[in-house]
């Protein structure tokens, strides 16, 4: 014999309806009661997330630096006029390594003109644009270093370290994500 589909809510069918429909409304009855009394508001305090990355570097405890001796006073002049505060940790003739918040920062200079600029990025640091382009170069890799140079009248460029075991060593990549090198 044919089921009759044409016609599911007739008396015929009376006998399964009713009892599978009040089974489906007394389960969601039941359902808006257990949430409605495990519910808790959400908390006034809020935690910024930190991903915890495997080779990445920051998140240790750091030592508080000491101010490097014997660096030239016109040099320590322009990066304490340039940016204020900034602690700085090694001196040559050639580069300067400062200590800005908790960014280590790499000049070269040339006599009295900073000529580049190298800081040291954490992950969340990174714009989004070299991020993704990162992401799409180079699929079920996280970076574990990150640098942003920025040379006298150019672009900046954001080298991106890969991890110890990869094949390369690092990308070379613009702010809009455009690769231009690798090594």
């Amino acid at each position: 014999m044919p089921k009759d589909r044409a016609r599911p809510f007739s008396r015929k069918h009376r006998r399964t309806w009713i009892p599978v429909t009040g089974g489906m409304i007394l389960i969601g009855v039941i359902n808006v009661v257990l949430g409605y009394c495990s519910y808790t508001g959400p908390s006034d305090i809020h935690e910024r997330i930190v991903p915890d990355v495997p080779n990445a570097r920051g998140g240790s405890v750091t030592v508080p630096p000491r101010a490097a001796t014997g660096c030239p006073a016109t040099i320590a002049a322009r990066i304490e006029a340039d940016m204020p505060g900034a602690t700085i940790v090694g001196c040559t003739a050639e580069r300067v390594t400062i200590l800005r918040g908790e960014h280590e920062v790499e000049l070269a200079v040339t006599g009295n003109e900073i000529v580049e600029v190298a800081e040291a990025l954490t992950l969340p640091e990174i714009p989004a644009a070299v991020m993704r382009a990162f992401a799409v170069a180079y699929p079920r890799t996280i970076p574990s270093a990150a640098v942003k140079r920025t040379r006298r009248g150019a672009d900046p460029t954001y080298e991106l370290a890969f991890p110890p075991d990869a094949v390369h060593k690092v990308a070379t990549l613009r702010a809009d994500g455009t690769v231009i090198g690798l090594r």
